[in-house]
Parts: C-alpha cells; structure tokens; sequence
C-alpha cells in the first residue's frame, strides 16, 4: 500500500463513482477559490476542479488547517476571466487526500446547522 496522496484522477474517479442518478451535471473548471470555515479563523486556497448546480469538487492548494466532512464553509470564487467574486455557502460532505467534496446550502440550511435547530419557513 503506498503512502503516497491520491493523484488527481483517482480522486475524480472516486469523486464520480459516488455519483447517483439525481447527479448534476459536472463542468470542469480551474478557478481560484477561497474556503473559511465556519468557527475557525484562516482561510484555505484551493482550485475548483469540477462544478454542478449542486456542488463542487476543490483540491487544496495551501492550507493550515485540514477541512473534515459536516464543516460548514463559505467559498469565494475567484473568476479571474470577468474580474469578479461569487461568494456562496457549502457543507463539506466528503475529504480524501486534498480533495473536498462540497453540497451547495442556502442561506436559511446555513442558519438552521449552525443554530443547531429546525429551519422554519
């Protein structure tokens, strides 16, 4: 058994074999982004691999600090092409290697987990 990290395809492979039929479709991507963790200070740089309306795929680039699965996390996207940011909240579901499976939440899902109570809408 090698000690060695995951390579970037074999990440892929077993980030697309945990796919399900109500999957989004995946766009590969390159972008910058930033992750910060609810309740930890820093920030840890990543590159946005691949993107669905659902979720997304980071590698970590640079990082203090290891995200595990259940953190709950704001990402900035750098969009270097227009000049812009996208800010968005996610839920870390899955970490192998340097790889970070993300699930997109709303606002109000963001509250509800960090309050530690039903959402009521």
């Amino acid at each position: 058994m090698s000690d060695q990290a995951p390579s970037e395809n074999e990440q892929m492979q077993d980030f697309n074999s945990q796919e399900t039929e109500s999957t989004s479709q995946r766009y590969v991507t390159q972008e910058l982004a930033q992750l910060e963790v609810y309740g930890r200070q820093g920030k840890v740089f990543c590159k946005m691999a691949n993107l669905s309306s659902s979720g997304a795929f980071f590698e970590i680039i640079n990082s203090n600090y290891m995200p595990r699965a259940g953190d709950l996390v704001r990402i900035t996207v750098l969009l270097r092409q227009i000049n812009k940011t996208h800010v968005l909240d996610a839920e870390i579901i899955w970490c192998k290697g340097l790889g970070l499976g993300l699930n997109f939440i709303k606002k109000h899902e963001l509250i509800r987990k960090l309050s530690g109570r039903p959402a009521i809408i």
